[in-house]
């Protein structure tokens, strides 16, 4: 099933840091400093071949130095030292494509230690794109060298798109050593693979619809290995007409559903798992997609279920103010010390995509963990694709907001919902030229340059058909956090299993 139009910890080791080409520069590619922001000048600016679309940066830390990697529309994997904005050596790299084919990047790139801590990580990313047609249908992990791990193809399924939106997680199912992939696709099935590009026992498993969504993967106290958690299409599977939301693991060895939802609207946002409450349980939630109209209820509503034996969470779901299609974020954004959920929404006036573009705004909400709205800000452009991040931006002992959209950046004060550095709901963010249909990340950047320290790093552009030149852009935090970021990244951290820490 489609839409109408496009969607959606690294290890250490003392070795002298890695180098690479000169960044590229282009006038069409610079910073434009919104009117009245106060926000620190860019440290560097990286300009693509390609625009960056949904996918997000990733940052991870190898050799003394921090890595981030982002795909593009053309199908150029970046790999980048985050502290110059140079590409490292062997990179970029362009996905393979079959005769005929193009080869377009929407997943975010995840950066794993497939072979142990004491390795090189792996970068693997999926292809696919709703705005780049015919399109190759893979998923591709590569060494930090650039050369190719494993390339695995997936199927095709009447009646939808190929390839692979959905952003890899990586984590272990089975209780051992190995780290293992999981990811969906729009051929209607979830996939694991082995660090060598092999499937697991009981994989891949048939949804008979399409994912969208990336997975979360979480081990529940008392089991041997992580569950999976993701959302996903339903046109009758399951007697499901709307979307699921569903909980795979091992269980004494077999690959088994231990619980499973059934939603009103399709399930294309991206599940994050923490605890939210008082009850000290992980609560998985998620948002919902747009594909049912007139809309249904669920379209207005954000999940969330215990992720031991899926029951609701109290107080949830809660009211959206439209379709929540990236992935929300769990931590503390006050002094409380209580972990809150923070997510960005279309902001609709009806029941239809169409009502939804005319409002021309979206909204970044955050709750607490009973479900009661602590703060709601409007945002400029409609369909926000972006997901937020948590991060202090202040001298505090808790996290601030940076969430974009097609208007650029904003930065928002966690505790009072107010907006920083002259970011405003009338349209003035950080770099109004750097279109957001992704999540920045912030990261502590090692190695020498002008990107070292604590950093704020946004791709953008969006689809080619916007005309927005691609670019990736580094700046330095306000100030140095007093605590770890607790959203620091798209889907949490650099394995992209989206579990709070």
């Amino acid at each position: 099933m489609l839409a109408a139009f496009a969607t959606a910890a690294g290890a250490t080791a003392t070795v002298a840091p890695l180098a690479g080409a000169a960044a590229p520069r282009d006038a069409a590619c610079s910073v434009r400093q919104g009117h009245g922001i106060t926000w620190p000048s860019a440290s560097w600016t990286t300009c693509v071949t390609g625009s960056i679309a949904e996918s997000s940066p990733t940052v991870a830390d190898w050799n003394d130095t921090t890595i981030v990697a982002v795909g593009d529309e053309n199908g150029m994997l970046h790999v980048i030292n985050a502290a110059t904005g140079r590409e490292l050596p062997g990179w970029p790299q362009r996905l393979a494509a079959p005769a005929g084919a193009r080869v377009a990047i929407e997943s975010s790139p995840t950066i794993a230690f497939l072979d142990g801590p004491r390795k090189p990580p792996s970068i693997i990313v999926g292809a696919g794109s709703t705005w780049v047609h015919n399109t190759a249908r893979e998923v591709e992990a590569f060494r930090l060298s650039g050369a190719i791990r494993f390339v695995f193809h997936v199927g095709w399924a009447p009646g939808t798109a190929v390839g692979v939106i959905s952003t890899p997680a990586v984590g272990n199912l089975t209780g051992g050593s190995q780290q293992d992939i999981v990811f969906g696709s729009w051929d209607h099935y979830l996939y694991a693979l082995t660090p060598a590009g092999r499937l697991l026992p009981g994989f891949p498993i048939n949804n008979a619809d399409t994912i969208w969504s990336s997975p979360a993967l979480y081990r529940v106290p008392g089991t041997v290995g992580d569950s999976i958690y993701i959302g996903s299409d339903a046109s009758g599977w399951h007697n499901c007409r709307g979307g699921l939301i569903s909980d795979y693991r091992y269980v004494r060895g077999t690959l088994t559903l231990v619980w499973q939802h059934c939603e009103s609207q399709t399930i294309w946002s991206s599940p994050a798992v923490g605890v939210i409450n008082s009850s000290g349980r992980a609560a998985v939630v998620v948002g919902t997609g747009w594909f049912w109209q007139p809309f249904p209820s669920a379209t207005y509503r954000l999940f969330a279920y215990y992720a031991d034996n899926g029951a609701r969470v109290p107080g949830w779901p809660v009211v959206t103010s439209g379709p929540s299609f990236g992935s929300p974020a769990i931590g503390t954004i006050n002094e409380t010390g209580v972990p809150a959920v923070v997510d960005t929404s279309w902001a609709c006036d009806g029941l239809t995509v169409t009502s939804c573009l005319t409002t021309n705004a979206s909204r970044v909400t955050a709750w607490n963990g009973n479900g009661n709205r602590l703060w709601s800000d409007e945002l400029s452009q409609p369909t926000d694709f972006s997901s937020p991040v948590l991060a202090p931006l202040h001298t505090g002992t808790w996290n601030d907001v940076l969430v974009g959209s097609g208007a650029g950046l904003y930065a928002i004060n966690g505790r009072t919902g107010t907006f920083m550095f002259g970011s405003s709901p009338t349209g003035w963010t950080i770099d109004p030229s750097c279109r957001m249909f992704n999540a920045a990340a912030v990261a502590d950047v090692l190695g020498e340059g002008p990107g070292a320290g604590w950093s704020v790093i946004e791709a953008c552009g969006g689809p080619a058909q916007f005309s927005y030149p691609g670019k990736i852009v580094s700046y330095p935090l306000p100030v140095a956090p007093s605590i770890q970021p607790a959203w620091p990244m798209f889907h949490q951290d650099p394995a992209h299993d989206g579990t709070a820490s």
